[in-house]
């Protein structure tokens, strides 16, 4: 009978959501990572489940509307059982329910990318996901699909959008030295670890001390493109993109890319994707 129900709970989105919630409030003070996407979070939220044994929130939006819009799609796309994908949206939900505050304050790590690498990914892996890349047969064509659908907008304002919102922060009004990579942010609320994906390679002895850990946490490499079927041409775009100046000037003029990068920094990802960096 235990198992008959199970399996009737699992074919029921509603029920499905209503369990993992339930499951959900043994999880608090949460540990959290929230974050845009294609930033290094999956791979920082396993190392940290892994490292500590304890459930580990990953999330990449907090805002109402904008959570019940990608909830709506997400149904609207999986009619049917298993509902794995959805739950980064339970996640996001319960976290809702039980705001940051001084009695119950949140520990939180959010990671941030250069913005057209981060759009890069994040086209692919939607485009792959959609299995849309076969209407975009060159690199040329993928280029200027995505900047048509405006990818790059997402990363600079997220923070405007998702984590001010949220938990009472603006980033831009706190101090971020590229040549460190990281920044600690503290409120009475939240606890905040902030980790540029370039910087990766600092993670494990950060998480370590950010959590008061005496052993490092390691963070495997991960190649978020590596695996997939669009791997190949995930390499070519890399390899031979070059992306209009209308577009470079609009993600590296933003206060986003000036706030996280150093004025060399943007230079250097501007001569890679305007393709001048590149020996052909």
């Amino acid at each position: 009978m235990r198992s008959f129900g199970r399996r009737v709970i699992g074919r029921s989105y509603t029920a499905s959501k209503q369990v993992a919630l339930w499951r959900m409030r043994r999880t608090e003070p949460p540990l959290v990572v929230f974050s845009m996407g294609k930033t290094g979070s999956t791979a920082i939220a396993r190392a940290l489940h892994d490292a500590t044994g304890e459930p580990v929130f990953q999330v990449f939006r907090l805002e109402p509307e904008r959570l019940a819009q990608a909830e709506r799609r997400y149904r609207a796309g999986h009619p049917r059982a298993p509902f794995a994908g959805a739950h980064h949206l339970w996640e996001s939900q319960y976290l809702l329910r039980k705001p940051p505050g001084e009695r119950a304050p949140w520990t939180v790590i959010t990671t941030v990318r250069e913005p057209i690498a981060q759009a890069v990914s994040a086209f692919f892996h939607g485009a792959g996901l959609r299995q849309r890349l076969a209407a975009h047969p060159t690199v040329d064509a993928l280029v200027e699909a995505l900047v048509d659908e405006h990818w790059t907008r997402p990363p600079v304002r997220w923070f405007d959008r998702e984590f001010a919102p949220a938990l009472g922060i603006d980033v831009y009004e706190r101090t971020f030295d590229p040549a460190v990579g990281f920044g600690v942010i503290d409120t009475e609320a939240v606890q905040v670890l902030l980790l540029r994906q370039e910087n990766l390679d600092a993670a494990p002895a950060l998480l370590a001390h950010f959590l008061h850990r005496h052993d490092p946490v390691p963070v495997p490499a991960r190649n978020e493109g590596a695996g997939r079927a669009y791997a190949e041409r995930y390499r070519e775009f890399l390899a031979t993109a070059r992306m209009p100046d209308r577009l470079l000037d609009e993600a590296y003029g933003s206060r986003y890319a000036r706030h996280f990068y150093a004025d060399s920094e943007l230079a250097d990802f501007r001569r890679r994707w305007s393709g001048s960096g590149r020996s052909d």
